[in-house]
């Protein structure tokens, strides 16, 4: 059977094609007479434009970019694919295609979709220069940071309060009876750095403890570096009763560490991480960590960027994260 275009429609309806988009795209510009003439026309037929039809009617190519970098990819990182899931599974309702494309390091630079008009948004996972931040803005281009450690001005972002999770794991040793507490961190974002220190600070100095210089802020940047990273802090004259890790994935690495050196998880030695990645709840022992619904995240993000798309204002979220207790912090 052959399909409706919608010059047929507008045919059918003795309206011009202009009409027929007005009312596909629900905007104003037609009386409501004409608006139920068509709508009827649509619903008893069935019609529903091809892709090429939408891009012409509506001005828009109906597809979304996701920027990633080496650190935010979701095919590497599980914090990342399940923000990448939320954005998948929103850009369903909006009726958009999401494609993937990595950020340069040497080279900041917008991709050739957004020159060529073949995409109407950006999704930067994880920050981005200030370079990009200024050409991003210069193009006009809906865009919004998930996973942001320093909220731009200039580009609405939702991130998860590092320092405030941070500081909430270390209380929680603290609550726990521990006193010789550890962190291991990331520094491979400057900012997310910063941020957890000062957390991790901060709950220390409130219960007047001062943390080992040897043993605060010792930086990992994926499993196995925190593997060595652990493997450091337990080589020392002195072991620490706990230690905030401050991704989950580098928790697992530095509980493996722990294991293979002799230590038991919890009994010897507690962990507690932040992110709440699917594969802390399955490793042994479960893993204590702050929790985020990372999908919700990208649901948020597809939401705030639709927004700006359909020529709103979208605000800059910065969201909590909750206290995960499981089975890898021992209160002594």
């Amino acid at each position: 059977m052959k399909k409706l275009t919608v010059k047929e429609i507008a045919k059918m309806a003795g309206v011009s094609v202009t009409a027929v988009s007005f009312v596909l795209n629900n905007k104003p510009g037609v009386s409501d007479e004409t608006r139920a003439k068509v709508q009827q026309i649509i619903d008893e037929t069935g019609f529903k434009p091809n892709l090429n039809s939408k891009k012409l009617l509506f001005n828009k190519s109906f597809n979304i970019t996701l920027m990633v970098n080496s650190f935010s990819s979701p095919f590497d990182d599980l914090f990342y694919f399940e923000i990448t899931r939320g954005i998948l599974n929103r850009s369903r309702k909006y009726n958009y295609n999401i494609t993937i494309a990595k950020l340069s390091s040497s080279k900041p630079q917008l991709p050739d979709t957004v020159y060529s008009g073949d995409t109407d948004g950006i999704i930067f996972m994880q920050d981005i220069s200030e370079k990009l931040v200024d050409k991003a803005v210069a193009s006009k281009i809906p865009s919004v940071i998930v996973d942001s450690h320093s909220i731009s001005k200039k580009i609405p972002s939702i991130a998860p309060d590092y320092r405030k999770a941070t500081y909430d794991a270390t209380k929680h040793l603290i609550k726990c009876g521990h006193t010789d507490v550890a962190m291991i961190a990331s520094d491979t974002v400057l900012d997310f750095y910063k941020q957890s220190l000062l957390g991790f600070c901060d709950a220390m100095n409130e219960a007047d403890l001062t943390a080992n210089p040897e043993s605060c802020g010792i930086c990992a940047r994926d499993e196995e570096s925190a593997y060595d990273a652990c493997k450091k802090l337990l080589s020392g004259d002195t072991t620490p009763s706990a230690v905030v890790c401050t991704v989950d994935s580098f928790a697992i690495g530095a509980m493996r560490c722990a294991k293979d050196m002799g230590f038991s998880v919890p009994n010897d030695i507690s962990f507690i991480g932040i992110d709440d990645i699917l594969l802390s709840r399955y490793i042994e022992p479960k893993l204590t960590t702050m929790g985020i619904d990372k999908v919700e995240m990208g649901k948020m993000a597809m939401d705030m960027l639709f927004k700006q798309i359909e020529g709103e204002t979208a605000q800059s979220v910065l969201l909590p994260m909750e206290l995960i207790e499981r089975d890898s912090v021992k209160k002594i």
